[in-house]
């Protein structure tokens, strides 16, 4: 199938507007995921239909919808592909992405035109307490897609921030040929949008709006990103202390999972995106390449070896089934994939802004530190708690955010800013066939440890013609 680039995308839009404009039936209703004419966002009503429009963009199989997650694990060591597989995720887990691979373009043109939902949004002339609110949500939308965005196609701000990042787009131009911006001024430009969305934000109502302390827990991930551990530990103990939200237990881990549902009870999910009866990706959502759809992917035994006989977290894995002739572990994190109402996509949870506590808390204050890791560890495994110290202590923070945060999307991400290299031993079943290998090691100095920006853009855009990420 072609795809279409960036550019092409946003002067289709431009004249799909036009032409929409001009009708006049009755009937004529744009999807959810449309762009609202200039007319249309001069009213509250239409500023709201546009920011539903933007949470429902973010919902796409290209993003949180499958590509986010799936790639941040399987280009890591926590999944890998099954030898009877429908070909899907074949370059990201070989390293063998080019310029015109499907999943890194996708992920770049669908995350821009997100960001062009919110870019509209933020352009209007309205004032007032309601419009505050929907500007909050999307400035923090459009905080949220550059984050995913120079993490995937730019350098870790850890390892140089002078590097080139990607395009920043703030108004809404058709016409616009951006080049890249470097990877600290799109960083700054992450904070001033969720700095300046938490005072306007909503109170939390539910898990799929961008409330206050969803925002702030967002904040505090691009802080630790950012290597800059005092924001990021005061910001993530304000969420911890002051949110009301609290921890799954090992009582309530399997019926929250199991919950397909939007939460409004402030148990763990700050924020996630809805995939309700009507509005998902079918089986082509999360929990369908996983377990009740393609079932391409498996949990590898590095990952499951991690997990103590006490760990509760256990319960998303289901473990002796047989595929390819191999025993493999299926992920049962999404079990609601082949039901009408499917799992909602976790973008942020507390036990994430433990972790971020956690983390951001070393090397100055290991008690501290503890504090955070074990308070999590007690409600995900009882038997166990950390006594360790230094870069041991570390090593187990980040450990307990690859067991934490497995299948939703941040191992790889996590090794890139850490500047760690990606390990693999030998999985049975896995790609190639015959063997059950890929023993594989990937320095972080590898370039494929960054995706390419696509070749559609680079045809197109005459500005970042010349900016391709190196050896592509």
């Amino acid at each position: 199938m072609k795809r279409i680039n960036n550019k092409f995308l946003i002067a289709l839009v431009s004249i799909l507007l036009v032409i929409s404009a001009c009708k006049k039936s009755y009937l004529d209703k744009a999807p959810s995921d449309s762009l609202l004419s200039d007319q249309a966002l001069n009213t509250i009503a239409g500023l709201k239909d546009a920011l539903n429009g933007a949470y429902s963009a973010m919902r796409s199989a290209t993003l949180f919808g499958r590509d986010f997650p799936v790639s941040g694990d399987l280009q890591a060591d926590n999944t890998f592909v099954e030898t009877k597989n429908a070909g899907r995720y074949l370059p990201q887990y070989n390293y063998s992405v080019v310029v015109n691979d499907d999943v890194a373009s996708e992920m770049w043109n669908d995350s821009y035109l997100v960001i062009l939902h919110a870019n509209r949004i933020l352009e209007t002339r309205l004032t007032g307490a309601d419009v505050d609110k929907v500007k909050a949500e999307a400035s923090a939308i459009r905080a949220l897609m550059y984050f995913k965005l120079v993490n995937i196609y730019a350098k870790p701000y850890s390892d140089d921030p002078s590097s080139l990042g990607v395009p920043l787009i703030l108004k809404y131009n058709p016409f616009l040929y951006p080049s890249r911006n470097t990877v600290k001024e799109v960083y700054t430009q992450i904070v001033a949008d969720l700095t300046t969305a938490i005072p306007l934000a909503s109170d939390y109502t539910s898990s799929v709006r961008l409330s206050k302390y969803a925002i702030k827990a967002i904040l505090a991930k691009v802080y630790l990103y950012m290597g800059d551990n005092t924001n990021a530990k005061t910001t993530a103990a304000d969420v911890i202390s002051n949110s009301g939200f609290q921890l799954t237990t090992p009582a309530n881990y399997q019926a929250f999972w199991g919950n397909p549902n939007i939460r409004t009870d402030k148990l763990e999910t700050l924020f996630e995106g809805d995939a309700d009866v009507i509005n998902n990706n079918g089986f082509d959502d999360l929990g369908g390449i996983y377990i009740n759809g393609y079932q391409d992917l498996y949990a590898s035994k590095q990952l499951v070896a991690l997990y103590g006989t006490t760990d509760i977290r256990n319960m998303v894995l289901v473990n002796g089934f047989t595929k390819s002739g191999a025993t493999a572990v299926l992920v049962n994190k999404y079990s609601n994939a082949q039901n009408g109402n499917r799992d909602n996509l976790k973008v942020i949870r507390l036990s994430e802004v433990y972790l971020i506590a956690a983390e951001a808390s070393l090397p100055g204050n290991e008690a501290v530190a503890f504090n955070y890791l074990n308070g999590l560890v007690a409600n995900r495994d009882p038997g166990l708690m950390y006594a360790s110290t230094g870069a041991a202590l570390l090593n187990d923070i980040v450990t307990e955010r690859r067991k934490e945060l497995v299948f939703e999307g941040d191992r790889f991400y996590d090794l890139n800013r850490l500047k760690q290299p990606i390990v693999r031993v030998s999985n049975a079943g896995a790609i190639p066939a015959g063997t059950g290998n890929i023993n594989l090691t990937v320095p972080f100095s590898d370039y494929r440890r960054i995706a390419p920006i696509p070749q559609g853009e680079i045809q197109v855009n005459k500005n970042i013609a010349g900016q391709q990420n190196p050896n592509y």
